[in-house]
Formats: C-alpha cells, structure tokens, sequence
C-alpha cells in the first residue's frame, strides 16, 4: 500500500528538516475513514515560506475519486488537535498568491470530511492559545509520536520552530520526499498581516474605515514593472451560507461585497487623484442570486472569495513619496448592465 505522510519541516538550504510532531491524520476513500490510501503527520516551513502541491502528484493512482476542479476528493482523517491548534487546506494554491490559495477546509476537532481538491493544493498546520496566529513553538502543547502503524515513529524538535504558523510538506512511507509544485516565500508583494482567529478567516469581512484626504498629486501613481495590472483573490473569504449537506442545489441570496483596499495609508479620494491607470471603484454590492451544488457527502459553509484588480507601485502625497498595493473589486458586466462581483465559491468545511 502507498502512504503518504505529512511531517513537520523547515526549509534550510534547499532541504526539509523536521521541526514539530503531531498525531497522524489520514486521506481516505470512504466516508468513515476506514479505508486509508495516503497517511499524513503534521509539517511545516515556518512563515512566510510555503509548500505546493499538484493533486495529481499527490493522488494519481490512488483510487480516489476525481474532483470537478480538475484534482481528487480524497476523505480527510482529522484526530483529536491540541486546544487552539488547527489544520487548514487551501485549493488551488500557488506562492503568488496571498494567503497563498482558497480556503476550503479548516478543522480543530476530530473529523472525517471529503475535500473537492483542485489540481493544486496546500495543507497548514497552526497553533496558538486562541487562535490559528503566529503563536511561539511553547504554545504547543505536546510533542507526540507520530506514525503509528504507518511506520514514521521520530520525534521531532519543538524547539526548532520560531512561529505557530506551519505549511505542510508530504513524504511517502519509505520516508521519500514528494516533489512539491513550489517551495518558497509568497509574492513579494503580499505583506504579513497582523493575526486573524479561525472566526475571522469565516466571516465577512467589514468595509474599510474612512481616511482623511492626503493631498495627493494629480496622476503621480508609477507602477512597478510587470505590476501595472494584475489580479488576485481578496484576502477573506465570505461566508454566505452556513451548514449545508448534500448533495443538494443552494440558492444563495446573502448580499456579496467587496470595497477597494490599500497597502498604503490613504483614503479613496488619494486613490482617485494618483490615478493608477484602470477605473477605481470603492465597494460594490452583489445580490445576485447564485445556486451553489454540494455534492453526496460533502458538508460545510458555502464560501465567496472575491477578485482584485491590483496594482503595486509608489505615487506622491503631501509631497513624500508613497508607495504599496491598491486594488479595486473585480467585476463582471450583465447584459443589462449592471455590476456583479467577479470571484470563486466554494465549500468550506470545518469542524
């Protein structure tokens, strides 16, 4: 039997050293988890580097299931975690992008949960007293074997991680590394952003406050070089429906919004005067309604993760230079003209 294990790793010279140890958690084939193809214990790289996968690298030949999105639907075999400790999985996920991918699963209790994997995709371990933050390695609780009848016994050194924030890297049973899709940091232009709880990556997230006009200078915006124009996900995710079991079709009518954000400290009148080359445009609200298909044994919250149209670059204001991200909501023209937001939904599983 191929078993694949998910252990704890920091990235030194180009290599994965162990760093952490936790309980092992499985992907499986059936809906109670009973027949296991793929082991995992826990891994990480330390913030802010990521790991990758391709699905296909990860499950092909597995007899798992195929997904709609192009990757596997492997069942996810959570045990008993730590207090404040979570594992979270992201779909599609790529080093570009910020959080680097979609959040679509996040667990803190034990749990057996199907996840509609895309052709990439990402797996954290975090620990923390309240929440999934940048918590210090002593907020981890203990350090246990791992493996079990799988075959991986070494503990691994607490003592080792500066961060409570760890990406998942994945070995097969003979202790052979998995060639990941990407290892490294994310985009240059993402910023670490202060801690958020596992309630506040779940919820919608409020409009920007209101800032004082700056006396920016008319089209002063100068854009780096290849980041004129580019799109991205927004940094949270929407909850819109929560709850839902398939298989089953969901209306969802919950009004979807999305207001422009910076990096910088400016309003959107600074934003208007710098002038960043597309039109700006500072929150659009979506009701449009959306039915949303869960699929036989899926069950989690119906997530909507809008799109950005960025730009990052530096401009003038009050006569010192400012330089950063702006983007505005991404949006999609109807026939009769009006505005939705453009962007990706998805199942959110959690427990």
């Amino acid at each position: 039997m191929f078993l694949v294990s998910l252990f704890t790793a920091l990235v030194l010279g180009g290599s994965l050293q162990p760093v952490i140890a936790a309980d092992v958690y499985k992907m499986c084939k059936d809906n109670k988890c009973q027949n296991c193809s793929v082991g995992i214990t826990n891994a990480g790289t330390g913030y802010p580097n990521c790991v990758t996968y391709d699905s296909d690298t990860v499950f092909f030949n597995q007899d798992i299931p195929g997904s709609e999105g192009g990757g596997w639907r492997p069942y996810i075999d959570i045990p008993e975690l730590d207090v404040g400790c979570r594992i979270i999985v992201k779909s599609p996920a790529n080093t570009d992008l910020p959080g680097r991918g979609y959040l679509i699963a996040s667990f803190s209790q034990p749990a057996c949960a199907v996840l509609e994997l895309e052709k990439t995709f990402m797996l954290q371990f975090c620990c923390g007293a309240d929440d999934c933050s940048a918590a210090g390695a002593g907020k981890v609780r203990r350090s246990a074997k791992f493996g079990g009848r799988y075959g991986w016994g070494e503990l691994l050194d607490l003592n080792a991680a500066s961060t409570g924030l760890y990406s998942l890297a994945l070995r097969d049973a003979n202790g052979t590394e998995i060639t990941p899709a990407q290892i490294g940091p994310p985009h240059e232009s993402t910023k670490r952003q202060p801690s958020q709880s596992a309630a506040d990556l779940l919820a919608v997230p409020s409009t920007r406050g209101v800032k004082s006009k700056r006396s920016c200078q008319q089209n002063s915006w100068r854009a780096d070089e290849g980041r004129a124009e580019y799109t991205r996900p927004a940094d949270g995710t929407q909850i819109l429906l929560r709850a839902v079991r398939g298989p089953g079709q969901f209306q969802i009518t919950e009004t979807r919004s999305q207001s422009f954000t910076t990096s910088m400290d400016i309003g959107f009148a600074d934003v208007l005067s710098l002038g960043v080359g597309f039109e700006m445009t500072e929150t659009v609200e979506d009701s449009q309604a959306y039915t949303f298909t869960v699929g036989e044994g899926q069950t989690g919250d119906v997530g909507f993760t809008p799109y950005l149209l960025c730009t990052t670059g530096s401009g003038s204001c009050n006569g010192n230079q400012v330089s950063g991200e702006i983007c505005t909501p991404k949006t999609i023209k109807r026939p009769d003209g009006s505005l939705i937001l453009d962007g990706i939904y998805s199942l959110v599983v959690h427990s």
